[in-house]
């Protein structure tokens, strides 16, 4: 089952201006921000920002959603569907990515308006890139604590392995032994 999408570049924005400023933004990957974007008032400056860092929470909640059911992932280095899940987790993370990334693109965006528009004090935007702090944070916790427990599902095997080896070559050096004894 596919994750749901997070959060896609310039949500916050296209819920918080109107339809003339939003129809009038360009989506390609590059940070271009239209000259209508200056001419916005106070409130709908303020409307973007609080509806970016309200989804920023969002978004981090639902990755800290993520990194508790990695944290409940404790499965056996035998156990191959324990494996399955966690390599499904590392997937959900690996989609999630695109919405940090769409987030932080936003962040900056949002960033630069401020910082050229000048009718806010310079801070006003910390709160968006705390957020976005936060966010980054518990993906990097997640995406950590889910290769560490990969990495330990296959030292597990590789133990388990050499063990298995020992064994074998003891009894083949123990029926090499009493052959010329």
């Amino acid at each position: 089952m596919p994750a749901p999408v997070l959060y896609e570049r310039g949500d916050a924005r296209d819920e918080a201006l109107s339809a003339p400023h939003v129809a009038s933004l360009a989506s390609d990957d590059e940070l271009t921000v239209a000259a209508e974007l200056f001419e916005l008032s106070t409130d709908e400056y303020w409307a973007w920002l609080t509806t970016l860092v309200d989804e920023g929470s969002d978004l981090d909640q639902e990755l800290d959603e993520l990194l508790d059911r990695i944290y409940a992932c404790e499965p056996s280095f035998y156990n191959l569907s324990g494996r399955r899940r966690l390599q499904e987790l590392l997937t959900e993370l690996h989609e999630a990515r695109a919405a940090v990334r769409a987030y932080e693109y936003d962040v900056e965006e949002l960033t630069y308006v401020f910082t050229r528009a000048e009718v806010m004090e310079g801070g006003a935007a910390e709160n968006a890139d705390m957020a976005l702090s936060q966010i980054k944070a518990t993906y990097n916790r997640a995406y950590d604590l889910c290769l560490y427990k990969l990495d330990r599902i296959g030292s597990a095997w590789i133990t388990a392995s050499n063990f298995l080896i020992s064994i074998v070559m003891l009894i083949v050096t123990i029926l090499f032994w009493m052959e010329f004894r």
